[in-house]
């Protein structure tokens, strides 16, 4: 999935993130997700819900969700609040990868929470 807004900042965006989110998961028969915000260019932690929401439907059915293209901005704030470990020091909710590609690579061939080798 791909979040097409360049600023999430509101709690309306948010919602309609999550709706629409929520309802590509429930057509689909796929258990794992990739969700592509190389778009936004903005966040505030109003965006973190509709992810974090993902998140929990996705492990209530063993499946898992990684996000990818987050800009230098945008990985900061998540990276900042924790959300993500961009060198796989610790745990955290989201697992991460580059782009798309790495995002697929990634949820087929490792296992969760273990960083991808990057050599």
């Amino acid at each position: 999935m791909t979040i097409t807004e360049s600023h999430l900042q509101d709690d309306g965006m948010a919602q309609a993130i999550q709706d629409e989110l929520l309802a590509a998961l429930s057509v689909s028969v796929r258990s794992n997700v990739v969700v592509d915000l190389q778009h936004i260019r903005y966040v505030s932690s109003v965006a973190f819900r509709p992810l974090l929401r993902l998140r929990r439907e996705l492990q209530e059915s063993a499946g898992r969700l990684v996000l990818c293209g987050l800009t230098r901005v945008v990985g900061d704030v998540f990276y900042t609040t924790r959300l993500v470990s961009p060198d796989g020091s610790f745990v955290a909710p989201f697992e991460m990868a580059t782009d798309v590609a790495a995002a697929i690579a990634r949820i087929t061939q490792n296992p969760p929470n273990k960083p991808v080798p990057t050599d």
